[in-house]
């Protein structure tokens, strides 16, 4: 139990750290590779971010435990909108700041939300197969594709850091976020390991939450710099790497053990809950990009409330 609490806390330690330095790492990266910040959220932050999922989600599967792979993704996805959203608004509410998007973030949203009901056909169809697993893979592809052929040119970023070397610490300071991420997983699974507890609970939960650490902390560091926008391509990105990449992972596996144990009907009002408050998440950051406005602490109140509502269908 001591190593269990020391992997914990070690963890949490080294997210809020390495979460500084990715944040100013990304935008160094951004100016000297000429992306835009919604790009460099969408894509190398997400994708690091999501790297705890995947690794998770390849070593549950060598286990054939199908029922926490797809908790872990849920889990995990309903976690980024409802608590890292819903914490971002509550930080800008506080400092009673206004926040607005950029118009072009819209079809980012669109593809989100066809990724949404994408995965949500694939588990209700069989997670598990190769065959999905190759749609994903190939839809992945397409995305990160359009939104490298999409890419547009940023403003002037005033820094004051050399950005000499800043994409090579910018991987490190995902390494980092990975590793602490797995440390804080570790000890969560060493506790849990001492009471009965089912796959579809430990996977919303344990792994869920251990693995979006590195999206929580990244986020709450952009929202404190009113970086709102990497915010929204984090998530977005995040999301889209979760359902698209991290659910291929089992079916490659072709394991027919791994559908024990898995009931859809277990996760039919958890994927709902999931496609209700990514609609909604869209719905704002569509607002967003017309008008700017401030940031509601109701709203967030009610994004931070959707997962411990979520809990009660997962347990």
């Amino acid at each position: 139990m001591t190593l269990a609490f020391v992997s914990i806390i070690s963890g949490i330690a080294l997210i809020w750290i390495s979460a500084e330095k990715l944040e100013k790492y990304s935008v160094l990266a951004a100016k000297q590779f000429g992306m835009s910040p919604f790009l460099i959220g969408s894509t190398v932050i997400a994708f690091g971010t999501s790297a705890p999922e995947m690794l998770t989600t390849f070593f549950v599967s060598l286990e054939n435990q199908g029922a926490m792979v797809i908790g872990n993704v849920i889990g995990s996805n309903v976690a980024n909108l409802s608590l890292v959203f819903g914490s971002m608004l509550f930080v800008v509410s506080i400092k009673k700041q206004t926040i607005s998007q950029p118009q072009s973030i819209n079809k980012n949203l669109l593809i989100l939300l066809i990724s949404s009901l994408l995965v949500w056909t694939i588990i209700a169809i069989d997670p598990f197969n190769i065959s999905s697993s190759i749609i994903l893979i190939i839809t992945l592809i397409a995305v990160i594709f359009f939104w490298y052929t999409n890419n547009q040119e940023i403003p002037e970023i005033q820094e004051k850091q050399n950005s000499d070397n800043s994409f090579i610490k910018l991987i490190l300071s995902l390494v980092a976020l990975v590793f602490a991420a797995w440390l804080i997983t570790k000890g969560a699974n060493l506790i849990l390991e001492n009471y009965n507890l089912g796959q579809l609970f430990i996977g919303y939960t344990v792994l869920a939450i251990g693995t979006s650490l590195p999206e929580i902390a990244a986020s709450v560091s952009l929202a404190l710099k009113s970086r709102y926008e990497a915010v929204a391509g984090t998530l977005i990105g995040s999301n889209i790497f979760n359902g698209l990449c991290v659910l291929a992972i089992p079916g490659l596996f072709r394991s027919n053990e791994m559908s024990v144990g898995w009931e859809y009907s277990e996760w039919s009002s958890l994927l709902i809950i999931l496609f209700t408050i990514t609609l909604i998440f869209c719905t704002y950051i569509f607002i967003l990009s017309k008008q700017t406005r401030r940031a509601s602490i109701l709203l967030s109140i009610l994004f931070l409330s959707v997962y411990f509502i979520s809990l009660i269908y997962a347990y």
